[in-house]
Order: structure tokens, then C-alpha cells, then sequence
């Protein structure tokens, strides 16, 4: 059963055509001006819409072009009956949902087969339309539960991923704290690591894989964990390290990835440091006389290309931390954080931010992103490892049984140290 609506302003031919639908079974209102069919089309979509149309009739026409405009009304099938109009004019005239054209006087059969084939083609495209939102729906269920798991699957990555990062080591004489926030809130392509060679050389790892989200993730612990390894089997010699890394990291990543780096190595007794960069910014130094100075070395990234001689292009720098000073290592992301001026955070706010932050400072690098306000403002990881060295008496060699951890060195492993 469909809802028919007839609008026709003969009386006659309008009582026939209720009669005749309404012993067809389907439900009929039969309407004599158009005025009346819009307010009755408003409060019920009919199914189909047989209209009377007189093309001097102003009213009828103003009908039929409110109909494509009306988003209720704007796919409901239309019969037209004309009287004496051409069925081209007609179609040129309305840009609604003409279905069939009839004129008077109406062939009540014909228009009988019309509108029983409309009805069917109707229902069709309705049941149609209906499966196809049962598949949406089921497509969008499908989805969502994909996405739930999805999430759970990252929340624990990302919970996971919060749980291997290494922990600053505590030594006496030393102060190294980090700041580290992925600009996806818990995973990103920046990383550090720390790990002993023996008991007062302490290798400190700082990196960039290019890209964010997931696959920068994935990339930086495998890069992360080659970096390490690497320099524990070249037992601190910083360049064979990188060589190796970037051997064994050129033929993984993907086209276009690369790891940007840096490795230092810090006799924790003497303060002597040596470092390689290769490619992320150069770091500072601090003295004691609270002035900063950028270290710049050459150094190109890993990944990129395996050559024979790659060692060759990584610059070895070395000096000794005297007591008192400060070393910064960062990757780009707090640099190139906007500040409200329209520049970037840049070396200008590094060396700032460092004359104006307290020498007793609990945590160097926290304090640095405050200034830069990078929690708010940083569109990229951000990444600081402050290394100060304060000014303790550290006398005499460790003794031969001294233990220490790879990740990490215990304070009771430097009381020899304190004798």
C-alpha cells in the first residue's frame, strides 16, 4: 500500500481517481488546490504525487518549482496531467521529479499502469535504500569496533612505549635530567637512551626519525636500539658506532626515512665528553660563567646512503665538562617551536632561557620548555637532555669489582668512588 496524493481541481475526475486507488488498496487524499497539497505534502512525504497542472495557473507553477527545493518533497515521483501542453515544454519548465506525463482527458486505465509502476519502482528503490543503510550501519558497527580495538591496541603501545624510555642514571657529581613530549601525546620519532660501557663511562644517545605518529615510533626504537648496541660493541668509539648503525639502519628504513642523531660518550669521574652529531641541531655548553656557547661539528644523518668511508664525514668533538657547567642536547622540535612574536624559540631563546634559569634548578630541561612554552605551543616532539656537573670532589678510581647496569648505574656502585 503506497499514500497517493491527487491534487486536481475538477471535482468529478477527482472523486474517480480516489475511487479507483482506493479499491487498488492504497491510501488516497484527493486535494483540490495546490495551496492545500503543500500543506498536506509537509506533514506527510507521500509516495506518489499525481498534480493537475495549468501552465497559466500561477499558483500551480510556483507548485512544481518549490518541489526540487524542498528537501522532504525533492525525490518524490511525479505524474502530471496537462491540459493541451506540450510534454517537452513541461519537462524544460520543472527540473522535479517528473515521472510520466498525461493529458486530458485521462485515460483512467493508463493512468492506473502508471501509477502501480511507480509504486513498484518506489517500493524497489525504498527496500533499496533500506538494505543499504543496514549495510552502512553494519559498516560503521564493523568499524567502530575495529577502531575500539585499534585504540586499546595504541593505548597500550603507547603505555608500553612510555615504560621503555630510559631513565636519567643517578650519579653523585652529576645532574642529568630529561623533558621529553611526543607532539602525539605519548609515541613519536624522537628518542634517548643512556647505557654504561663500564663504570664511569656513560654513552648518551639522542635521536630524530623524520615523520610522526606510529611508523616514526616503530623506526625510532629500532634505530634507538642499533644505536646502543652499536656503541657497546665498539666500546665507545663513537664513529665505528655510528658506522655501524648506519650500516645496519641503510638497508631497513623505509624510501625516504633517515635517523638524525647524536652520541656522546662522558667519563662521569674526569667530565671528559666526547660527541659525534648527525643531524640534529648542535647542542650547547654553559660554563660556569653562566655564557653559552654552540658547539657545531659536521655530520651527516644515518640511513641515507652505506659508503665505505662514511665515518669520514661525522666530526668527533671533545672537551672536559669543567664544575659548574652545563651541557644541553635537544632535537629540533622545542627550536623550531612559535612564540608568540611569530619567530621560533630558535638558539636566540636557548642561550635566553639558560642566563636566566637558576644554576640550583631541579630540572634544567623542564625548565627550558617552560620558557618556550612548548607544552602549548610546540608543534613537533620535543626533546631535552640537561647534563650539569656540579661542582663535588669526586677523588680516586673505582675499585676492580665495582658493578654497574647497562641502563642504568646505582648509587651504591659509586661508593667507591666517594672514598
Amino acid at each position: 500500500m503506497a499514500y497517493l496524493l491527487i491534487v486536481e481541481a475538477e471535482q468529478d475526475l477527482r472523486d474517480r481517481m480516489g475511487v479507483l486507488f482506493t479499491e487498488r488498496g492504497h491510501l488516497v487524499e484527493c486535494l483540490a488546490t495546490t495551496a492545500e497539497a503543500t500543506k498536506s505534502a509537509e506533514k506527510r512525504k507521500p509516495d506518489v504525487l499525481i498534480a493537475s497542472v495549468r501552465k497559466d495557473s500561477e499558483s500551480d507553477v510556483a507548485f512544481l518549482e518549490r518541489i526540487p527545493n524542498n528537501r522532504r518533497l525533492a525525490r518524490v515521483p511525479i505524474i502530471l496531467i496537462t491540459e493541451g501542453a506540450e510534454a517537452g515544454a513541461i519537462l524544460k519548465s520543472y527540473q522535479c521529479d517528473v515521472y510520466a506525463i498525461l493529458k486530458k482527458p485521462v485515460d483512467l486505465d493508463h493512468l492506473d499502469v502508471q501509477v502501480e509502476t511507480v509504486v513498484r519502482q518506489t517500493m524497489r528503490q525504498q527496500q533499496s535504500r533500506k538494505r543499504e543503510r543496514e549495510e552502512l550501519r553494519n559498516q560503521i558497527q564493523r568499524l567502530e569496533r575495529e577502531i575500539r580495538t585499534t585504540t586499546d591496541d595504541l593505548t597500550d603501545a603507547a603505555q608500553n612505549f612510555v615504560t621503555m624510555l630510559a631513565r636519567p642514571p643517578q650519579v653523585r657529581g652529576l645532574k642529568i635530567d630529561c623533558h621529553f613530549a611526543p607532539s602525539g601525546g605519548f609515541i613519536g620519532g624522537d628518542f634517548y637512551d643512556f647505557c654504561w660501557l663500564d663504570n664511569r663511562r656513560l654513552a648518551i644517545i639522542i635521536g630524530d626519525v623524520t615523520g610522526h605518529g606510529i611508523q616514526a615510533a616503530v623506526i625510532q626504537s629500532m634505530a634507538r636500539k642499533v644505536i646502543s648496541i652499536g656503541i657497546r660493541l665498539r666500546e665507545g668509539n663513537i664513529r665505528e658506532a655510528l658506522r655501524f648503525a648506519n650500516d645496519e639502519l641503510a638497508g631497513e628504513l623505509p624510501q625516504g626515512k633517515f635517523v638524525a642523531c647524536m652520541v656522546g660518550v662522558l667519563d662521569v669521574l674526569s667530565g671528559e665528553w666526547t660527541h659525534c652529531r648527525c643531524g640534529v641541531p648542535h647542542p650547547v655548553v654553559q660554563g660556569e660563567d653562566n655564557k653559552v656557547e654552540e658547539i657545531t661539528t659536521a655530520g651527516v644523518a644515518l640511513g641515507l646512503r652505506r659508503t665505505s668511508n662514511w665515518e669520514e664525514t661525522v666530526e668527533v668533538h671533545e672537551r672536559k665538562l669543567s664544575p659548574g657547567s652545563r651541557l644541553v642536547l635537544f632535537s629540533d622540535g622545542i627550536l623550531e617551536t612559535p612564540q608568540e612574536d611569530g619567530e621560533e624559540f630558535d638558539y636566540k631563546g636557548m642561550r635566553k632561557a639558560l642566563e636566566h634559569i637558576p644554576r640550583d634548578d631541579a630540572n634544567v630541561a623542564r625548565s627550558i620548555a617552560n620558557v618556550a612554552r612548548a607544552g602549548h605551543l610546540a608543534q613537533d616532539d620535543v626533546l631535552i637532555i640537561a647534563i650539569t656537573r656540579e661542582d663535588v670532589a669526586l677523588d680516586g678510581q673505582p675499585e676492580e669489582d665495582t658493578t654497574f647496569h647497562e641502563d642504568r648505574l646505582s648509587d651504591d656502585a659509586f661508593n667507591a668512588l666517594e672514598d
